[in-house]
């Protein structure tokens, strides 16, 4: 089963959640500030995902820049996977995953061709 990692304070993982529910597909939403995912899940996300691993994280977001020196090497899913593994909220969203292949939802659109 899909699975939409998601935050509903996120206008772009809201309409997300909104494309999944009208889909034909069941798509188990998971609230991934509410239960943080692992170094292991993580890797396994990365490992599959469609396009740049360094997308992963919200770079520019404030938060970010606010960490001393974050030592996170943007082209290593090891580096990326611990980061988000100690900075979740630093994850760019939405996230789906369909068990063969991952997809950041930036834009919104480029979640439908997992949903077919």
């Amino acid at each position: 089963m899909p699975v939409l990692y998601h935050n509903p304070r996120c206008s772009k993982s809201r309409q997300a959640a909104t494309l999944c529910e009208s889909s034909s597909q069941d798509v188990e939403i998971h609230l991934y500030l509410v239960s943080p995912l692992d170094y292991e899940t993580l890797h396994s996300l990365l490992s599959r995902l469609d396009g740049d691993i360094g997308s992963a994280i919200r770079w520019k977001d404030k938060a970010f820049k606010e960490l001393e020196s974050p030592e996170v090497d943007r082209d290593s899913i090891e580096s990326i996977a611990r980061f988000l593994s100690e900075h979740g909220h630093l994850m760019e969203r939405p996230w789906l995953d369909v068990g063969t292949s991952t997809r950041i939802g930036r834009p919104v659109e480029d979640l439908e061709l997992l949903l077919r």
